[in-house]
């Protein structure tokens, strides 16, 4: 259910709530019901967390675990493409990125490289199914409506700052080329969301980082006094409704919102959008790169310094463009690389001149990787036009054009994470993948049930923790079996 949809159907219950046109939910904290708390809670060792999610499915082999470079001619092989990147070293021996990620190599001393992230279903073709997993932890159709790792931090460990939202989402519709009328935009907007939940424990949302402070402003010409002043009309024309609707829980959670929406405009978190008058020109030019997603960083690191517990910066998802690459290789890849590349490296070198590090986890994640893919692979012509299935042989395709010489094919068999601070290890890699095709995780494999039972876990939250819907436990991990990777902590 999305944010504005919510806003919608309530403004209809009375004429005070028009004045809050535009200003989203935050999550509530509260306390876990008895019973549902794990047993054996592990000690965080992280007290906030930003997810830096980059949609469209990355080319392991080209940013952040490159094979030897082998240069296109015409007809060749596809098994004998091992990469169609240049490697650079980062800051860690022995590791090295693709070209055009120079930033981020810089900074890899600090953080963690997951290389066998692996999906064991075969939901590649679609990239709203993948989103669905790696955002939720479970799979599509799961036969409920699972929260996003944002609202499992929002209702399991609540607020960190008494007036700071406990979750906060940045740029999530930021979405050209889906289609509106089968429910694609729909379906992404969901998975970011609360589920079962419930409307409290949505994330604030943000759509623009740069204009967000108008989100926290009473309508034009609005006076703060003249929108209390609807606010009281509003309680008390509520008083008036009859009391099945008074204590209807949705009446409740609507209401919580109205007021919460009111609160977050005394709130510190408006602060955090004041980076051009408290932020030099030169940290400014490092996040800005053509991008909302670079503004989106150094503002979250801002929300994390006035309290927030969870952030998440949304890079635009594009089909057939940006990070969703059909065709033109690496050619292509340099784009969406010049819009991250400083702006996550910035955020990382912030936090740890700030002392923030420590105590703060950035994750960057995707949806799934990519393998080779050619005329008969998963490939669209400019035109659009497409060609094929997925595909995984090289030993049977010819690479007759440049435009399918790359990693073009959705693989959900295997992805890259990235994790920096927050107790997990400094300069470490971990996990392996095959060296031709199709790169399988052939060491250490990390399924994604384990990767956010590691998320979880260094924020001090145990995977079987489980809140009822339906008469049913659902837990934070897919059936509460999501093992912490240990091996991954400092």
């Amino acid at each position: 259910m999305t944010h504005e949809l919510d806003r919608r159907t309530f403004l209809k219950a009375g004429v005070a709530a028009a004045a809050l046109g535009g200003v989203g939910a935050s999550a509530q904290p509260e306390a876990l019901e008895e019973g549902l708390r794990a047993e054996g809670m592990p000690t965080a060792t992280a007290d906030a967390l930003i997810v830096l999610w980059l949609p469209g499915g990355i080319s392991c082999s080209e940013f952040f675990d490159p094979r030897p470079f082998t240069p296109y001619e015409p007809g060749m092989k596809g098994s004998d493409v091992l990469g169609v990147c240049r490697s650079i070293p980062t800051s860690v021996d022995g590791l090295s990125f693709g070209e055009g990620l120079d930033e981020m190599a810089s900074v890899m001393h600090l953080g963690t490289l997951v290389k066998s992230l692996s999906e064991d279903h075969r939901f590649d073709f679609d990239h709203t199914r993948e989103q669905f997993h790696m955002l939720t932890g479970f799979t599509f159709p799961a036969g409920f409506k699972p929260p996003s790792i944002a609202s499992v931090i929002s209702r399991t460990l609540g607020r960190r700052h008494p007036d700071v939202p406990a979750a906060v989402d940045m740029g999530v519709r930021a979405l050209d080329g889906l289609n509106s009328s089968d429910g694609s935009t729909e379906f992404v907007d969901e998975i970011h969301g609360p589920g079962f939940y419930g409307v409290k424990h949505a994330p604030f949302y943000v759509a623009d980082p740069r204009a967000a402070i108008r989100t926290l402003k009473a309508v034009s010409g609005m006076s703060m006094a003249h929108l209390d002043e609807r606010l009281e009309l509003f309680r008390k024309s509520s008083g008036l409704a009859p009391d099945a609707l008074q204590e209807a829980q949705r009446f409740e959670e609507y209401t919580s919102v109205i007021e919460s929406s009111r609160e977050m405009m005394d709130s510190p978190l408006v602060d955090a959008f004041k980076y051009r008058t408290e932020e030099s020109e030169e940290t400014i030019s490092q996040y800005e790169t053509g991008s909302t997603f670079g503004l989106g960083c150094l503002v979250a690191r801002r929300m994390i310094e006035k309290g927030a517990r969870f952030v998440k910066v949304n890079y635009p998802f594009r089909p057939f463009s940006l990070i969703d690459t059909h065709h033109g290789g690496a050619e292509r890849n340099a784009l969406p690389k010049q819009h991250i590349d400083r702006p996550i490296a910035q955020l990382v070198r912030d936090l740890e001149e700030r002392g923030l590090l420590e105590r703060t986890l950035v994750v960057v994640l995707t949806e799934f990787g990519r393998t080779l893919a050619g005329d008969d692979g998963i490939n669209f012509t400019p035109e659009g036009e497409k060609k094929g299935k997925a595909f995984l042989d090289g030993e049977t395709i010819r690479i007759e054009d440049k435009r399918f010489y790359g990693f073009h094919g959705h693989f959900a068999r295997r992805s890259n994470a990235l994790f920096y601070g927050g107790g997990f290890k400094r300069g470490f890699s971990y996990g392996r993948a095959a060296d031709r095709h199709p790169m399988f995780a052939i060491e250490d494999v990390m399924p994604i049930a384990d990767l956010h039972a590691s998320i979880y876990h260094a924020m001090g939250i145990a995977p079987d923790v489980y809140f009822t819907s339906e008469e049913r436990p659902i837990h934070v991990t897919n059936l509460g079996q999501g093992r912490p990777v240990h091996a991954l902590y400092a």
